[in-house]
């Protein structure tokens, strides 16, 4: 061997030349692992690799991957219980002379304490997977996936929260509170795992032998994340790792960082949202039966007492209520009509796409019925040569609204939800039903019916009505004929006793007919007319039960409404799809009574004395359309028909009738007025608003993919955590002060030269960086890609650059074992996972 050596020689040369030339070597220096804590008389020495795959390190150490499955201090522990004992050789530090700039190149600088070469690491880079930070990202991994999935699938399904509310143990503000507290915690969560995954994945990448390395602008996706305005304040960043893989990854974490809590709060938070239609089965009370005139009058509510009017309290208070309701109900009807006239527009001649009737029902609730069984009056007319006016309207059941309120059926009421509740019901049970047929007559026709106009007749108005003459035939033999028994089924034939009116009445005038004996089930009303034709106008009415028909009632905080849903056939709740002993078209003998109270309430019989009421007046100035040409009736596209106005003005019967009686269309009880209320159920759907998940505007649901990538990147974080690095986390390099502390060690590189002042700009940005360690001093450096330098200007020398496989040879018995810093840095920069290839 040759007497002189390189200053730079490697650390076998030096041990292989000492005994020949019988010069002392430098003593080496202490190992101080982890934390500086001094290891006495060992000492390590640089073992080269080879390419033999049982060498030491391989064999103390299994790698897998990036992830490690043994730690460094295991590793340490186990390499000192095998490691060769050197001898033992005095120490000594180097003097300030010694450890000038001249000097750097001699193995004397390795000594100097204060030379930034001298600068072995203290602590290992891989910590132990049962460490702090390890097990924190861990956890918060969990965490994340585990909650943001729970968060996806309840704004997936959108359940309702029946604990929600004043029937609930739920606050509607605490469980908001807590939803939005959860939210953030997944935010924070979210965001340190995402900053957390980039590190580790950016450090292996910058240790991974062969790797591409990372850029400036690879290390500042990290701030993408954490401040997202930064993208716009160093929007270069985006312009060189955007398109990457992990800077896609980067780009949705911190769109889902920034819209994260508010897509919780769209999707997750509890909210009032009208809910499924449910079927159910709910109950009302009844007391009656359906039509009871004397229940009604019980029931209502006058400040005068019985005493003072025995003969007709009763009655007085209900007609008061007759007037009220009905005449309400007609003037919101008409109004409709003249609406529609002022805004230039036209009804239909279709009797069901006419204005529907209307009414109201505890000034809060509206009421909305159907014309149900229409039929063709120019096609009636026609056939029967006289004007037919064949009205059937259907109204909701009364009963509806009190049973949706019975605390029994547990209905939350708009109320309960801090005023913005709502629900829909719909009911199977039959509907009452008015039918209103006017038919046209003249003089003539109409002398059989009218009493004044037969011989010897005995007429006196002012008694007419309470005491009616005795020769009023009783017997189906004795009753007149007319042109219109089998229009309205009257006679013998039809066991149906024909009216008899006191006398013809004046122009604008109506006469009624309500003593019809049992079992006459319609009232009659005859009326002049102020048209020639016809000259003269009778109507009967009767009502009914019908089961072609469902209820609906809508409650919100706005107020309600009660409808009718008829002749659908797409309704299942129609009743006579679940009752099918139902006969259509029964008439109900018990509402004549009802009428007599209510038509004399209208003074619709006033005509009797001539009486020139306001009412019939208008009454008789809606008469259908008469073409000469033809002489036919049709319907009138600008004014309603006389039987669309009674059978208007008749509704608020047929709902106060249906209060308190059955939800079906049979009375079961023989007391026609029960002394404790019974309970009977109905078949019902229910729809309503409650608190549940879910968005409440259709455009909402694009923070579905908020969550949903919250989800993925999450999981993908966990699967990381687990698979790749199993539990090991590297020191993470892209976090300022580790970043901060291997810039200040490192030398400077000629591929930034100029951005001390304002920065790296342009190509500096994506210049590639990797992290190496000098292994003569287990010192870890980062440069550039292009920087073919070690430290301070020597060679760059790494776990792959050492000495020649005939050194190793030629000096075997004299190596000594290599310091766990190079063994654990070899271990780290192997890039032999499968994953470690999509760095």
């Amino acid at each position: 061997m040759s007497e002189s050596r390189d200053p730079r020689r490697s650390l076998g040369d030096s041990l292989l030349s000492s005994e020949d030339e019988g010069a002392t070597a430098n003593p080496q220096r202490p190992w101080k692992p982890l934390g500086g804590r001094e290891t006495p008389t060992t000492e390590y020495a640089y073992l080269p690799p080879t390419d033999n795959h049982g060498s030491f390190s391989e064999e103390v150490l299994r790698e897998v991957g990036l992830g490690i499955t043994e730690t460094p201090d295991e590793a340490l522990h186990r390499h000192e219980e095998t490691a060769l004992v050197s001898k033992e050789q005095p120490s000594s530090i180097a003097t300030a002379e010694e450890c000038s700039p001249t000097l750097f190149d001699s193995p004397a600088a390795t000594l100097c304490p204060q030379s930034p070469r001298n600068c072995p690491t203290r602590a290992t880079v891989l910590q132990s997977r049962f460490s702090w930070i390890p097990v924190t990202i861990f956890v918060l991994a969990l965490y994340a996936t585990v909650f943001s999935g729970i968060y996806l699938v309840i704004a997936i399904r959108k359940p309702r929260w029946d604990s929600i509310g004043s029937r609930g143990s739920l606050a509607p503000s605490t469980a908001n509170l807590l939803c939005a507290l959860f939210a953030k915690t997944i935010e924070l969560a979210y965001v340190t795992i995402c900053v957390a995954f980039l590190g580790q994945v950016l450090s292996r990448r910058a240790l991974m032998k062969d790797s591409r390395g990372i850029s400036i602008s690879d290390m500042n996706m990290r701030a993408w994340i954490m401040q997202p305005g930064s993208m716009l304040v160093h929007w270069e960043t985006l312009r060189y790792s955007a398109l990457t893989f992990l800077g896609a990854i980067a780009l949705v974490a911190t769109f889902v960082a920034m819209m994260y809590t508010t897509a919780a709060e769209a999707l997750v938070s509890p909210k009032l949202i009208l809910g499924p239609v449910t079927d159910t089965r709910l109950s009302g009370k009844i007391q009656t039966s359906f039509a009871n005139v004397r229940y009604l009058a019980l029931k209502c509510q006058s400040p005068i007492p019985r005493s003072m009017d025995e003969a007709s309290y009763n009655e007085t208070c209900l007609q008061i209520l007759h007037a009220g309701q009905s005449y309400h109900n007609y003037e919101q009807w008409i109004s409709s009509w003249a609406n529609l006239q002022q805004r230039g527009g036209s009804a239909s001649t279709r009797q069901t796409d006419r204005p529907k009737p209307t009414g109201s029902m505890w000034d809060n609730t509206t009421l909305s019925g159907s014309w149900i069984e229409v039929q063709d009056m120019a096609v009636q007319s026609k056939a029967f040569g006289r004007m037919i006016n064949n009205i059937t309207m259907a109204m909701p059941h009364g009963g509806i609204p009190i049973a949706a309120m019975d605390a029994d059926n547990k209905i939350s009421q708009p109320q309960d939800a801090s005023g913005e509740g709502k629900y829909v019901l719909k009911a199977s049970v039959p509907s009452p039903a008015v039918n209103v047929l006017c038919v046209g007559m003249n003089e003539t026709e109409l002398a059989p019916l009218v009493y004044n106009q037969w011989p010897n007749s005995n007429f006196d108005a002012s008694t007419w009505s309470f005491s009616p003459p005795n020769d009023i035939p009783v017997s189906p033999s004795l009753w007149n004929k007319t042109v219109v028994d089998d229009i309205f089924g009257f006679g013998e034939k039809y066991n149906q006793q024909p009216p008899i009116f006191g006398k013809l009445p004046m122009a604008y005038n109506t006469i009624l007919n309500t003593t019809g004996r049992w079992p006459t089930s319609s009232i009659y009303l005859v009326g002049h007319t102020s048209v020639s034709h016809p000259q003269y106008v009778m109507c009967g009415m009767r009502a009914k039960l019908t089961g072609v028909c469902s209820t609906q009632y809508t409650a919100a905080s706005s107020g309600a409404s009660l409808s009718t849903n008829c002749e659908n056939g797409t309704d299942f709740l129609r009743y006579d799809r679940f009752h099918n002993d139902f006969v259509e078209g029964t008439w109900q003998p018990d509402w004549k009574n009802v009428a007599d109270v209510w038509a004399s309430a209208l003074s619709l019989g006033s005509g009797i004395t001539d009486g020139q009421a306001s009412n019939e007046r208008l009454l008789m100035q809606l008469m259908p359309a008469y073409d000469p040409a033809t002489k036919t009736y049709s319907l009138n596209s600008s004014l309603p028909t006389v039987g669309e106005a009674l059978a208007v003005m008749a509704g608020s019967t047929l709902i106060l009738s249906s209060q308190d009686s059955p939800f079906v269309h049979y009375y079961e009880y023989n007391q026609t007025i029960l002394p404790t209320p019974q309970r009977q159920s109905f078949q019902a759907s229910l729809q309503a608003v409650g608190y549940a998940s879910g968005g409440t505007k259709r455009w909402q649901g694009v923070f579905y993919v908020i969550l949903i990538f919250a989800f993925l990147t999450s999981f993908i974080c966990l699967a990381f955590v687990i698979i790749e690095a199993r539990g090991h986390q590297i020191t993470d390099f892209t976090e300022p002060q580790n970043l901060f502390a291997i810039a200040v060690n490192s030398p400077p590189s000629s591929q930034i030269h100029g951005a001390c002042g304002g920065g790296p700009v342009g190509p500096q940005m994506k210049e590639r960086w990797h992290i190496s360690m000098e292994e003569a001093d287990a010192h870890y450096y980062i440069h550039a890609e292009n920087d073919n330098q070690g430290p301070f200007g020597s060679p760059r020398t790494t776990a792959y650059q050492g000495l020649g496989q005939m050194d190793i040879e030629d000096s075997i018995s004299e190596i000594k074992p290599f310091s766990p810093a190079v063994n654990e840095f070899r271990r780290v920069s192997k890039r032999s996972s499968l994953l470690a290839k999509l760095y």
